[in-house]
């Protein structure tokens, strides 16, 4: 008997392991293979789908910069927000309002998905605003505008995805 439980505790682990090494290396639904990461000017970066291009990209006065593929757009704005004011966030336009408050890179992070109706076709759009958007004091915005109810769900990933540089630490050293 002891033989038998010992054979089955053995197939029992391997049984385990397999079922590990599938689950780990098995492809999920998005992975970084489909994905390419843009990094803009050291400042953050993010992951867009691989067949995303870039419209354009403003380094003057604002660094600003425009994603798309087929009618879905990505716009990101360093240093401001293109958001209403805090106050009026909600507009009377704005149909299927959701609003979230989030961390991101130890950042507080306001996102707000609605759609709305333009020339009467509905859009869907998603915004990202990492800072305090309530005080005015926003780092970084982003925002995805697309004609396909799916728009959330790349707005989604695409924010997830953000990554921004660790702020340095505050020293305090003795003088």
């Amino acid at each position: 008997m002891p033989q038998t439980s010992f054979k089955s505790t053995n197939a029992r682990m391997v049984f385990l392991v397999v079922i590990s090494l599938i689950f780990t290396l098995a492809p999920t639904g998005r992975s970084e293979q489909n994905e390419q990461t843009v990094d803009v000017d050291g400042l953050f970066s993010f992951r867009v789908p691989q067949d995303w291009s870039k419209r354009s990209s403003f380094n003057g006065t604002e660094v600003r910069g425009e994603w798309a593929k087929d009618g879905t757009k990505l716009v990101y704005v360093w240093g401001q927000t293109e958001s209403g004011d805090y106050a009026e966030r909600r507009q009377p336009w704005m149909n299927h309002y959701e609003e979230t408050t989030t961390r991101l890179g130890g950042r507080r992070a306001n996102i707000r998905n609605f759609s709305s109706v333009k020339d009467g076709k509905r859009m869907y759009q998603a915004e990202l605003n990492v800072g305090n958007w309530e005080k005015g004091e926003v780092q970084l915005y982003m925002r995805i505008e697309g004609s396909d109810p799916k728009t959330l769900d790349v707005a989604k990933a695409i924010f997830k995805s953000v990554t921004l540089p660790l702020p340095s630490p505050e020293r305090t050293t003795p003088q």
